[in-house]
């Protein structure tokens, strides 16, 4: 392993006891710190903590430890509130191959114990004392919901644009990894032209992830992805696979493919995205978001970090889970 790869690795084991701190740290809260520990602690990839970690590395390390530890922990812990209300919102079972919260416990209480979280996240902010990284977790945290809602208005609209979809994804993905790259600028004191380069390279590597997310959904299984195939297709989320299949397709076609949309006919539907080779423009679509995640990058020193960010942006629009 290289030796930036144990540095951050110790950091992730760092962010780690941070997580089951916050989560252990009141016995009057035994209950919820359990059920939430259970969602924590089920496998997640902890992609935003290190994006966090990757970004104060690269700009030297400037800052205090402490602080860019609790923000990375903090980034986990918002990440991990809106997937227990999202599995909520679309009636999930299955998430990172084992049962949701709402699953198990009932909506009201996996309602509550995502609220929890984002007391737990609020908790590693306030110990950062950074005025400009709680506003910017506020924005962020307006952007998650208005992006929520806007599926919600969406939900069947076959007559949704690209970059309808674009602003969508931007919202419910693109904003939480932009907090996690500029917020690390922030803490390292960086001049604004630092901060907005990484908030572009974290849209543009939250797009691209949201992507793969989508193009994941019509190509994986459910053992390989860890929740159920096809889930976009029955919730009446209208992705880019389809947007591009729906564009693509002669008038005739396009009327039959409506029809295998609103019946939620898998099979049909995955003809169709075959037929206008939509995986493969929307793998491209995604990789176009890369290059400009990468282009970003171009001012920040070059160091083996920034190398690692360059990479993981492109594992991010590949990946297979």
């Amino acid at each position: 392993m290289e030796n930036q790869d144990i540095i951050i690795q110790q950091d992730l084991d760092s962010v780690e006891e941070i997580l089951s701190s916050v989560l252990t740290d009141s016995v009057y809260e035994a209950s919820i710190n359990e059920m939430c520990l259970r969602v924590v602690k089920s496998g997640g990839k902890r992609i935003r903590p290190m994006l966090s970690l990757m970004a104060w590395h690269a700009l030297g390390d400037k800052g205090e430890k402490k602080s860019i530890l609790n923000f990375a922990a903090a980034t986990e812990l918002l990440h991990t509130a809106t997937l227990v209300h999202d599995d909520v919102i679309d009636k999930a079972t299955v998430r990172r191959g084992k049962a949701t919260l709402n699953e198990t416990d009932g909506n009201h209480a996996a309602v509550l114990a995502g609220d929890y979280l984002f007391t737990r996240c609020f908790f590693c902010i306030h110990d950062i004392n950074n005025q400009r990284i709680g506003n910017m977790l506020n924005n962020t945290l307006a952007s998650l919901v208005s992006g929520e809602i806007k599926q919600l208005h969406t939900q069947g609209n076959l007559n949704i644009s690209i970059s309808e979809y674009e602003q969508t994804i931007y919202c419910k993905t693109g904003a939480l990894f932009e907090l996690a790259t500029a917020g690390a600028a922030i803490l390292s004191d960086e001049n604004e032209s630092v901060i907005e380069s990484l908030q572009e390279y974290g849209k543009q590597l939250g797009i691209a992830f949201q992507v793969a997310d989508d193009i994941l959904d019509y190509t994986s299984s459910s053992d390989t992805l860890g929740k159920n195939i096809g889930e976009d297709l029955e919730d009446g989320r209208i992705t880019l696979p389809l947007i591009l299949a729906l564009k693509n397709c002669s008038t005739e076609d396009r009327l039959l493919l409506e029809d295998a949309i609103r019946n939620v006919n898998l099979d049909s539907v995955l003809n169709f995205i075959d037929k206008t080779d939509s995986i493969q423009k929307s793998k491209d679509f995604a990789l176009d978001a890369v290059q400009k995640a990468k282009k970003a990058l171009t001012s920040l020193p070059q160091t083996q970090y920034r190398k690692n960010l360059e990479e993981l942006a492109l594992k991010a629009a590949t990946r297979s889970n």
